[in-house]
């Protein structure tokens, strides 16, 4: 039975919902442990270049940290597809790299196909992942778990909404906690750096009930005005350019409808001509947390008001100016940009609901057709030879 009308209003308790969905200190514990015994193996300090690879969310979170582990660890660190990296990057891997593949579920099979090749190539590898009984885990040489409760005591037809969130969360923790141990082993950083880093980003993840409850309002109010909207943008730069990626996936996993996700920058050089023709129905997410490029997110919002679009600005407040914004989305956090992946999503995961909510999407997100065939029982590579 479909447990939502159209037109009908997202009724659970977001707050006490986000809640349920992380337990932080389940996840500092066991995090702490991987964490601690994969930067142990000497191999991990002579790594030389880290390359990130994942799909779908695993690879939105990987270029969300990516610029803060390029900092920390002073390495050269790439953040690429699963596809790209298996398929495209894997000849090119040696000895003094270490390839990260994420993968939630630990099945995906260019995940998998990931690790395989990079061991081929003599490459060190490391599964992120939250099942320890999957074939990444297995056939990763380090492992990082980052558990999440699969039963969170709310109903199924959004339960799942809520456990991709918790997933989420705790991909970042996983990713930020090695490379700040990482950053630690290199000297590149010191332990007061990394504890404060911490507290922060645990803070963070803490404060996410108090967040949605505050921006909620606005969201369902913005969903009753998005109508049938078609189309939603989301963009951001740096650590935002994952964010902006993930937000707008969460669009065409629950709805459905189109979610694009892209650069901060070459939106204004490529979809801008879309608002010059679209007007209204021009809808653009921008994530602008204060740092380098808050400048040009707030040219990026005049410019998508000038010609007739609507801006949804997710920022931190405070003095910086958005003139002609649609509506701006205060999270009242102080979190830095580098940190900024861990917050600045939840925006587009409480407009996404309220929208489903009314159109009356069943269950969210959308179930697959064909279980998980498509991701995770396709063709595993298991040599680099084939390969060009």
């Amino acid at each position: 039975m479909n447990p939502f009308k159209p037109g009908q209003t997202f009724s659970p308790d977001v707050a006490a919902a986000v809640t349920r969905s992380v337990d932080l200190p389940n996840l500092r514990r066991v995090v702490a442990e991987h964490v601690a015994a994969a930067i142990r193996d000497p191999r991990v300090k002579r790594s030389q270049r880290i390359l990130l690879g994942g799909s779908g969310d695993s690879w939105f979170a990987g270029m969300g940290v990516a610029p803060a582990f390029r900092r920390w660890m002073g390495l050269v660190v790439e953040s690429k597809t699963a596809m790209e990296l298996a398929r495209y990057e894997s000849p090119l891997l040696g000895p003094s790299d270490l390839v990260i593949s994420v993968s939630n579920s630990g099945s995906s099979s260019r995940a998998r196909e990931t690790v395989l090749l990079a061991k081929d190539r003599g490459a060190l590898t490391l599964g992120v992942t939250g099942s320890l009984t999957g074939a990444l885990a297995k056939q990763a040489d380090l492992i990082v778990h980052r558990p999440v409760a699969e039963e969170i005591g709310l109903p199924a037809h959004y339960a799942r909404c809520f456990l991709n969130f918790a997933e989420y969360l705790a991909v970042l923790y996983a990713l930020y906690s090695f490379g700040l141990a990482l950053g630690v082993q290199r000297g590149r950083i010191n332990l007061e750096f990394q504890a404060n880093q911490l507290a922060r980003i645990e803070a963070a993840i803490g404060a996410q009930a108090a967040i949605a409850a505050r921006v909620e309002p606005a969201m369902a109010a913005l969903a009753a005005e998005l109508g049938d909207q078609d189309t939603i943008w989301a963009i951001g730069a740096g650590p935002s350019r994952g964010t902006a990626q993930y937000c707008a996936a969460k669009f065409h996993e629950q709805m459905p409808i189109n979610g694009i996700g892209g650069d901060l920058e070459e939106w204004a050089h490529l979809e801008y001509f879309l608002t010059l023709k679209w007007g209204a129905r021009s809808v653009v997410m921008v994530i602008a947390p204060p740092g380098n490029s808050l400048d040009r997110a707030q040219e990026i919002v005049h410019g998508v008001s000038g010609a007739g679009g609507r801006a949804i600005v997710v920022d931190a407040g405070g003095a910086a100016a958005f003139p002609g914004a649609h509506l701006r989305v205060d999270l009242g956090t102080d979190i830095d940009e580098w940190l900024s992946p861990l917050v600045y999503h939840l925006p587009a995961q409480l407009l996404v609901l309220h929208m489903a909510a009314r159109a009356g999407i069943p269950f969210l997100p959308l179930r697959r057709h064909d279980g998980t065939w498509l991701i995770a029982k396709g063709i595993v590579l298991e040599t680099a030879a084939t390969l060009s």
